[in-house]
């Protein structure tokens, strides 16, 4: 895989997160009212740091740093976009449902996805039509297991009975999801941040919809892993597959399966 180096910095972002997360961490707002703790920027630097030692030539786009203007990304043929902590509330909130993401988008389409869950020792990895999972801080090849499925859940297919895991947030619910997801039917199930999306690639749910847009470093690499499980997350209500490198960088309203 050319993007092997990729796995050791996703460790040693996932280590330092980890560190913060045992030791402690300062907390502080950001000017959309959001958190970010001083672990999302070590995690944002160490991802930095190894993207431009092992990939130089490709941009980044990154949650907590600030991007170029939308004139320069437009003509972005390629570009990594990641997420030092995904579900920084479920951080804080000592919560073992927080990620660390990084994607590759290439020409408005996301073609490499990588998701730590730091707390759980796990690690997604989708490419090229091949996901697997490993321990993410051994990176033992005998660790390597195939996310493939021979079949998933399709809301539209008229065959299928409803879903009978439906994943939904933890600490961010709006109402016209939780509504949407009542009325799909089959069992709710809390997890937070991107890891729903490996959580769908893993079998152990089969759909995630989200009525209220999201930023495009919240999904990316999650899509990515699923992609690659032989899944997708599309527009919602559609089978058109979710682009990245927008304007705003903002997601449509999605369902993943």
């Amino acid at each position: 895989m050319p993007w092997f180096p990729l796995l050791s910095v996703m460790r040693d972002a996932s280590s330092a997160v980890m560190s913060a997360f045992t030791q402690g961490f300062s907390i502080s707002e950001k000017p959309d009212e959001t958190p970010v703790t001083s672990a999302d920027l070590e995690a944002n630097r160490i991802i930095l740091e190894g993207l431009q030692k092992y990939f130089p030539a490709i941009p980044v786009v990154s949650e907590e740093t600030a991007s170029e203007p939308w004139e320069v990304r437009r003509t972005w043929k390629r570009f990594f976009l990641i997420d030092p902590i995904d579900g920084t509330s479920e951080f804080v909130a000592h919560r073992n449902d927080f990620t660390v993401n990084i994607a590759l988008i290439e020409d408005g389409v996301v073609s490499l996805g990588l998701v730590s869950a730091p707390a759980t020792g796990e690690l997604f990895v989708g490419w090229d039509h091949q996901a697997f999972t490993l321990n993410l801080y051994s990176l033992e090849e005998s660790s390597y297991q195939s996310l493939k499925r021979d079949s998933r859940f399709s809301p539209h297919n008229p065959k299928n009975s409803p879903p009978s895991k439906v994943l939904v947030s933890v600490l961010h619910k709006d109402g016209p999801t939780m509504d949407f997801v009542a009325a799909v039917g089959g069992v709710s199930i809390e997890v937070g941040s991107s890891l729903k999306f490996c959580r769908i690639a893993d079998g152990f749910a089969d759909y995630y919809p989200r009525c209220k847009p999201l930023h495009e470093w919240d999904i990316a690499a999650g899509h990515g892993v699923l992609k690659a499980a032989g899944g997708n997350v599309y527009r919602l209500g559609t089978i058109e597959e979710v682009h990245y490198g927008t304007q705003f960088l903002e997601t449509p309203a999605f369902e993943a399966y």
